[in-house]
């Protein structure tokens, strides 16, 4: 009986998994499969050598969002260290307006974004996607409740010994939350890596658009060469993920114990 549910349980979550890997595996077998010849690499050869715009869109969008993923990691780390440790007039109101901005639809901010961008003659630009993310709620809420779980006399033994609230953040807060730093990193990075709604609306050049945007003006007939891009733009994300397993599985238990 007890091995009639193991296999239960194994039959069941291997059917799941199958749903799962399902895309990946038809991007795989449909990058190497030419209607005439049968397998072939030639879909790769026009992605990475005859015509390399997806390649150069690629290296473009990576760079922008690592720089996204980055700045908001930095912004929150030191906006984070604030509400978590130091007090400050309306400092309950001011975390309560970030966990307000923070559950809000991104379509609720894109009209109030798109004014200010156009006063500050911002539009037009990656800028206009880049400084939006790097200042999102998202990242001081989360950190803040994590940086709470670090014990103050810890912060307060790092003071007598002269250390400054830079110093304080780099080589105490950080190292000692490094899990959920790092999770927070691959989170932004991931959500900036799949942005559409800003790009279409902040930009008006379509050779200025991203990635995520790009893909889909791809031509809808050319499965083969859907097939490379698809497979090319899972490659950081998957990297992340797999490199930095144990570090999100910890990150999100310390947002969760937090």
């Amino acid at each position: 009986m007890h091995k009639y549910k193991q296999y239960t349980r194994l039959f069941v979550f291997s059917i799941i998994a199958f749903i799962f890997l399902f895309p990946i595996i038809y991007l795989i077998v449909f990058s190497v499969f030419h209607s005439d010849t049968g397998f072939s690499l030639m879909n790769y050869y026009k992605v990475f050598l005859a015509k390399p715009d997806y390649l150069i869109k690629f290296w473009r969008s990576l760079a922008m969002c690592l720089m996204i993923a980055a700045g908001q990691t930095l912004f929150s780390c030191m906006s984070g260290t604030a509400f978590a440790k130091y007090s400050f007039p309306l400092k309950k109101f001011w975390f309560i307006l970030f966990a307000l901005f923070m559950i809000l639809p991104i379509q609720v901010t894109l009209l109030p974004n798109y004014i200010l961008l156009e006063k500050l003659k911002l539009l037009n630009s990656w800028k206009a996607l880049i400084i939006p993310a790097i200042f999102s709620p998202f990242g001081t809420v989360w950190l803040t409740f994590v940086f709470q779980a670090i014990p103050d006399s810890t912060l307060d033994a790092a003071r007598m010994d002269g250390v400054n609230q830079l110093q304080m953040i780099r080589y105490i807060i950080v190292p000692n939350s490094k899990p959920a730093v790092i999770t927070l990193f691959i989170l932004v990075f991931t959500e900036s890596w799949n942005m559409v709604e800003q790009p279409i609306l902040f930009l008006e050049k379509e050779t200025d658009y991203p990635l995520s945007v790009f893909l889909a003006s791809l031509n809808q007939n050319a499965v083969g060469i859907q097939s490379v891009c698809g497979l090319l733009c899972l490659l950081p994300v998957t990297f992340f993920f797999l490199y930095y397993n144990t570090e999100l599985t910890d990150g999100l238990k310390d947002i969760l114990w937090s």
